[in-house]
């Protein structure tokens, strides 16, 4: 039983807020990050400081604030160190290793840390700017339902801890099964039938019709998979496609994971084929109206789920755009289902 408007409405509110706040939260933390890794970068100067310090021991004066000594590795630089007033040379060479080994984990900690929590603040922002733009498209006293939406909306908030809630507590969310589903009457029409569902891989269980693609031959004969849901682009990117799969996505708008199979060895698609797939993905996607559309195109290696990210969502690296006008693929290019064991998934 559907919730009334006024419930979805407040309710949406409500899981707004409580996002806003956690985004803001997360905007720091990279804040911080940056602020740890530019420290992090410095870890050979301070490694140098403290050498330097431990070379020249006996020409620092005593109680210096500051001290310039010749570079050990070239001595015609010199270097200018700050020092702590109250302790000797050697004490401040120890402490300036100690800096210099801190810096050094952080290299090696803080870039991961800092990726993951920008792709959080990515995952969120995408998700309150469709809810931005959802409020834009609604009349004053109108609410534009959204399932997907609120789905995803709950998704995130269940993500969070009891604390950054804000007192929510998270509902069941019936998945959409066609959330990102943007193709017409006639492609609906043409499509095969769902198979009840499929075998996943060489084990037992069996994968709801739901989350298979649809599947599609380019002209020059290159096997598309095409998401049909938020949690059908999952399945798609994450279990069906290879590493050396392409993958496509319209830039800035939500819409289906498009990935073209390139199969085994060195074979590559033509640049007919990826632009060809590049309009399929803009089609199947919020932004198939607009006459000029960017399309993002990478491997399936360069793609990952952001940690806590809702349903479908993804972030890509080594990605190039492509400028596509929306194409809806013709009759003739749908083919039957894929089963996910024959489409040979990464483990």
């Amino acid at each position: 039983m559907s919730q009334p408007p006024n419930d979805v409405s407040e309710r949406r509110t409500q899981l707004t807020r409580v996002l806003k706040k956690q985004h803001a939260r997360l905007a720091r933390k990279v804040e911080g990050l940056k602020r740890d890794l530019a420290e992090a970068e410095l870890a050979s100067e301070l490694r140098r400081a403290g050498e330097t310090l431990l070379t020249y021991v006996k020409q620092v004066p005593p109680r210096a604030t500051e001290v310039t000594l010749p570079d050990p590795s070239n001595q015609e630089h010199n270097l200018s160190i700050v020092l702590d007033p109250m302790v000797s040379a050697q004490v401040n060479a120890a402490r300036y290793f100690k800096r210099a080994a801190k810096a050094e984990r952080g290299l090696k900690e803080v870039p991961p840390r800092l990726r993951a929590v920008e792709a959080d603040v990515h995952a969120l922002a995408v998700l309150l700017a469709r809810v931005a733009a959802l409020e834009e498209g609604a009349s004053d006293n109108a609410l534009i339902d959204d399932g997907a939406l609120d789905g995803d909306l709950e998704s995130a908030l269940a993500s969070l801890s009891e604390m950054q809630r804000g007192g929510l507590v998270p509902k069941r969310v019936r998945a959409q099964t066609d959330a990102n589903d943007a193709g017409s009457a006639a492609a609906r029409a043409a499509k095969p039938k769902p198979l009840p569902g499929a075998l996943l891989g060489k084990g037992r269980e069996r994968v709801p019709a739901r989350l298979m693609p649809r599947r599609l031959k380019t002209r020059e004969g290159w096997d598309v998979l095409i998401g049909r849901s938020n949690e059908g682009n999952d399945y798609v990117t994450h279990h069906l496609a290879r590493s050396e799969d392409y993958w496509f996505h319209v830039h800035g708008s939500p819409g289906s994971h498009v990935v073209l199979r390139r199969g085994k060895g060195a074979n590559e698609p033509s640049k007919a084929t990826i632009d060809e797939v590049s309009a399929w993905a803009a089609f199947y996607s919020q932004a198939r109206t607009a006459g000029k559309v960017p399309v993002i195109v990478t491997r399936k290696k360069y793609v990952r789920k952001p940690r806590k990210g809702p349903p479908g969502l993804a972030v890509c690296t080594n990605e190039k755009t492509v400028i596509v006008r929306p194409v809806e693929p013709p009759r003739e290019s749908l083919a039957d289902f894929v089963e996910p064991d024959q489409a040979e998934p990464e483990q």
